[in-house]
Order: structure tokens, then C-alpha cells, then sequence
């Protein structure tokens, strides 16, 4: 699987507003109303660097090559935009700096594979649903058929994975709802840091 230096962008008009930096594939990254733009490796240092520090990069639209390319890239201090605003865009950019690659985890094999296990352990007479889970894992281990275990542990195995993920997703929707309301910079500091508190708490 090839990876890409990427950057997620917001159109701006006569600018890309950078939303995020990651090092992944060109598939399913960008959210409603972003683009992804491939970077050369120093412009990935560069704005990664500038993120950190909690500062807004923009990317020009006049473009010298495939990839955005350093004497491209404009980067921004609180004192030249508005600071609440700024310090939303950079707490977020710096998440989600964090968390994409862990959402990017959850593969389509995964899925794939929890359902097919979903179906045979269903054809097989266990129909397995959030009130009788408990339930049915143990009539499946009281089979004794050893197919059977291990499917089941496989099965449960994907569950963790995707769970994992979801708890995050929605950990982070929070996150955005949370920023989108907060009323000063100290507000917007204070969510970052709880959000990051408990994301490295699960390391």
C-alpha cells in the first residue's frame, strides 16, 4: 500500500487553509468540504513544525508541481488573524494530526471479515445482538466444536477493532461540537487539553 506526505485543505479563495497533515493513502481522508493535496517532504516538515507551534498555514492555489513545494506555503501567527478563531483551527489541526491515523486503522478487511463471521455464526443458529451477546458466546463455547471457537474469537477480535475506532470517532465529533462553542482561547486550550489527556491515557 503506498503512502503519501498529504496535506487536508480548506478552499479559501485565493488560498488553501491547511486542516490537517498525515502520512497515509489518498483514500477516504478528507471530510465534507476539504481537499487532500500531496506534499513534497520538506513542506511536510514545515507545516507539520508550524501546526506543533499552533500556528495557521495556508498553501498558494498557483502551483509549481504535483506536489506542494515550500516556497508555496505561508505560515501564519495568532497577531496577524483572529485569535479565538485561530486558536479553534489550530486545536484542531493538532488533534486530528492524532487521530486520523488511528481512525485510518480500521481497514475494509476488517469489516469485511466481522460480518462474513457475523453470517456464518448466524447460519449456524447463533444470532448474536447487543442483549443476548453474553448469552449466545457462551452456548457457542458449550458446543465444544472447535470451528466454532474459533470463529467466535475471531469475530470477537474484529468487534474489539471496530469498537476501538468508533469510541474515538465519536470522542472526536465531540471534540469539534465542544470547539465550535467555546467562547475564548483559554476555553478552546482547556478542551484540547482533556481531549489529549484522555487520548494518550489509552497508550
Amino acid at each position: 500500500m503506498m503512502l503519501y506526505e498529504l496535506a487536508l485543505v480548506e478552499d479559501r479563495g485565493s488560498y488553501w487553509f491547511v486542516t490537517n497533515v498525515t502520512r497515509n493513502t489518498l483514500d477516504n481522508l478528507a471530510e465534507e468540504g476539504e481537499t487532500v493535496l500531496k506534499l513534497s517532504a520538506n513542506s511536510f516538515k514545515i507545516i507539520s513544525d508550524a501546526i506543533n507551534d499552533g500556528k495557521a498555514v495556508h498553501i498558494t492555489k498557483t502551483r509549481m508541481a504535483s506536489e506542494v513545494l515550500p516556497m508555496e506555503i505561508e505560515v501564519l501567527d495568532h497577531s496577524e488573524t483572529d485569535p479565538l478563531d485561530e486558536a479553534r483551527k489550530a486545536a484542531l489541526i493538532k488533534v486530528r494530526m492524532l487521530v486520523t491515523p488511528e481512525l485510518a486503522k480500521i481497514s475494509g478487511f476488517a469489516l469485511y471479515g466481522f460480518m462474513m463471521l457475523n453470517n456464518d455464526l448466524a447460519n449456524a443458529g447463533f444470532f448474536i445482538t447487543n442483549d443476548n451477546r453474553e448469552e449466545k458466546y457462551l452456548s457457542i463455547l458449550e458446543t465444544g466444536n472447535e470451528d466454532l471457537i474459533e470463529k467466535l474469537e475471531d469475530y470477537l477480535n474484529y468487534k474489539d477493532e471496530i469498537e476501538n475506532v468508533a469510541h474515538l470517532e465519536r470522542k472526536f465529533s465531540k471534540f469539534k461540537k465542544d470547539l465550535r462553542i467555546a467562547t475564548t482561547v483559554e476555553d478552546v486550550q482547556g478542551i484540547q487539553d482533556r481531549f489529549l489527556d484522555k487520548f494518550y491515557s489509552n497508550f
